[in-house]
């Protein structure tokens, strides 16, 4: 359902041999690098088949840093999506951030349509945390004073067919615990290139093809803007290894996978660039939340937002995409929202979206002009307030279809 405002614009070195020439402009002495041994884990193996070795390597390492950034690039700036923690791929485990940062420039339709702010204000630079382990997922946001704990396969009470729950665990990975990262198409390369470097490490040049692409992408970029045509385009892919076989490195440009039609929700993004960088091999241990935080099990604490009350008060962030879900809040303490009202809206069949959304917004503007001053004096936007419209399928179900309506509290 969409969020509209109702008011407008709302690694060591190897030995090198010395050479020496009789005379006094001899040429400096180079650095050779070091032959690879015909058992080597990655480097005896078939060109082709490097980058995936060079994947289990990286895995049988335990545990690595990582940093990974996705450039979603306008002709106006740039919005970053940066993501880094702790991976243990023996354990299953893995902590990290994520956060988007977002130039002042960058269109605020394809911004949102990124998830790079929350629904309502474009706020970036703050970071959300992930604590993920075989039983459980931790979500902590960026505004929260708690974690959202989603355990194993219970699923939600507000979610009982278990869809959100799926969403939940594809925060995890394949190729490692935490989901996003370049691990997890590095095996689906084509037309190898190798590079011997001076420090015994390889880089190489490929491209990555195949439908791992747009599943892989698809957690990043919205619905409506993937290109058609993405699984038949090869993206250019360049990585690097150590000497042992590990990957240090890798990076890509997918900028041929987004659509770039007038209809599409990212048309003014032009580029699309992703770079991964692993260090700290064998010392990167994951955290865990800490036993002093408070964490609330997700499948009490999350609810529907249609299913709130007036008066009651939400949290937005969740750690899904899905903004039907909030988090139930204590009005009490610092909280995102206060449910207004529930008006229904007229009956007589579906209208269509302008229709139903002019229809909610002015319920919502006589149902904030006689909410309790109590409710509407926490607004952190002066005569500012916020609706959901119901879509179609609202108005074939037993319940009438219904707006919510709410201010934002912070």
């Amino acid at each position: 359902m969409g969020l509209r405002t109702a008011w407008t614009a709302v690694v060591a070195v190897s030995g090198a041999l010395l050479l020496t020439a009789c005379g006094p402009s001899a040429p400096a002495a180079k650095r050779a690098p070091a032959a690879a041994s015909p058992t080597h884990p990655v480097f005896s193996k078939r060109l082709d088949d490097r980058p995936y070795a060079a994947l289990g390597q990286t895995e049988a390492a335990k545990n690595v840093t990582f940093t990974q950034t996705v450039t979603f690039s306008a002709k106006e700036g740039d919005a970053v999506l940066k993501t880094s923690g702790k991976l243990d791929f023996a354990a299953g485990r893995a902590d990290g951030s994520l956060g988007w940062s977002v130039a002042e420039g960058f269109p605020d339709g394809a911004a949102k349509a990124l998830g790079t702010v929350d629904a309502h204000r474009r706020q970036d630079g703050r970071t959300a945390r992930l604590v993920i382990d075989p039983q459980n997922l931790d979500y902590r946001s960026a505004t929260a004073d708690y974690w959202l704990r989603y355990s194993g396969t219970t699923p939600l009470a507000a979610d009982p067919h278990g869809y959100a729950l799926l969403a939940a665990n594809a925060l995890r990975g394949n190729q490692a615990p935490f989901s996003g990262t370049l691990l997890e198409v590095l095996a689906a390369t084509a037309d190898v290139k190798d590079e011997a470097l001076p420090d015994g490490g390889h880089r190489y040049r490929a491209f990555l093809v195949g439908p791992s692409i747009s599943g892989f992408l698809a957690g990043t970029v919205p619905a409506g803007g993937l290109a058609g045509t993405v699984n038949n385009v090869r993206h250019p892919l360049t990585m690097t290894v150590d000497r042992d076989g590990r990957i240090t490195s890798a990076e890509t440009d997918v900028s041929q996978a987004i659509a770039k039609g007038d209809d599409s929700v990212l048309a003014p993004v032009q580029n699309l660039r992703i770079k991964l960088t692993l260090d700290g091999y064998g010392t990167s241990a994951p955290g865990a939340v800490p036993a002093s935080d408070k964490v609330l099990p997700a499948t009490g604490a999350i609810v529907r937002l249609r299913e709130t009350k007036p008066g009651a008060c939400v949290d937005f962030h969740t750690g899904m995409t899905d903004t039907a879900l909030v988090v139930k809040a204590d009005c009490e303490r610092p909280h995102d929202g206060r449910i207004l009202a529930r008006p229904v809206l007229p009956d007589g069949g579906y209208p269509g979206h302008a229709a139903a959304q002019r229809q909610a917004a002015r319920e919502c503007r006589a149902a904030y002009r006689d909410a309790p001053s109590a409710w509407t004096g926490e607004n952190v936007d002066e005569k500012m307030f916020w609706y959901t419209t119901p879509g179609e399928d609202d108005w074939k179900g037993d319940a009438p279809p219904a707006a919510t309506c709410y201010v934002l509290s912070r």
